[in-house]
């Protein structure tokens, strides 16, 4: 399973105190959503306060061999965005950058 980074005891009480009274969906569920529509292999999940709501950001690597960040409403579980994740070096996983786009790479 996977563990929510929070600053504090009580962030962390507040979280479950909020998951406990439906007012934040629990990640499982948006976990089993997330399958359905971009099945992949999750690699980071992170709870997080952004403007005034609670968003679960999942960092994704897809069956594609794509690397994505997905943020969701913690609330309902609605996708706010998806965009592509090309990691510290500018890179996309099996891919790099070249002045007309991206290209696959036959040695990576």
């Amino acid at each position: 399973m996977f563990t929510l980074p929070v600053s504090a005891d009580s962030e962390h009480d507040q979280v479950r105190e909020a998951v406990r009274a439906g007012e934040i969906m629990p990640l499982e569920q948006v976990l089993q959503q997330l399958d359905k529509t971009s099945p992949g292999k999750v690699l980071k999940v992170e709870l997080e306060r952004k403007r005034g709501i609670w968003v679960y950001e999942i960092k994704l690597l897809r069956d594609n061999g794509t690397l994505s960040k997905l943020y969701f409403d913690a609330r309902d579980g609605t996708l706010l965005k998806n965009r592509p994740h090309y990691g510290h070096h500018g890179r996309q996983w099996g891919h790099h950058r070249s002045p007309g786009g991206w290209e696959n790479r036959e040695n990576d």
